[in-house]
């Protein structure tokens, strides 16, 4: 596979557009209320296709949560995707191609 599939892609989008805003602790608060839910796979399980028949979203949900934390425990501020490096990178990478 050459990349992230579109369900991967919708995931992202989905915790970018609910970060919008969000201080370092209400993202951490997001990230284990969806990590705690019944239906979020196991971190180990991550990656095994048995473990996510919903195309790889909520893993890829649960990835995307844990950058928007880390990137906020480094500074006081909220988070928005416009000055997110990492979705700039991205933005970049696709405008190349």
């Amino acid at each position: 596979m050459d990349g992230p599939t579109e369900a991967e892609h919708a995931g992202r989008a989905a915790v970018r557009r609910q970060a919008q805003g969000m201080n370092h602790h209400e993202a951490a608060k997001a990230f284990h209320r969806l990590a705690a839910r019944a239906d979020s796979p196991a971190p180990e399980d991550i990656g095994e296709p048995s473990a996510e028949p919903d195309g790889g979203r909520r893993a890829a949900e649960l990835a995307e949560w844990e950058r928007v934390v880390d990137q906020l425990a480094g500074h006081a501020g909220t988070y928005d995707v416009e000055s997110d490096p990492y979705v700039q990178g991205e933005r970049a990478a696709a405008d190349e191609s």
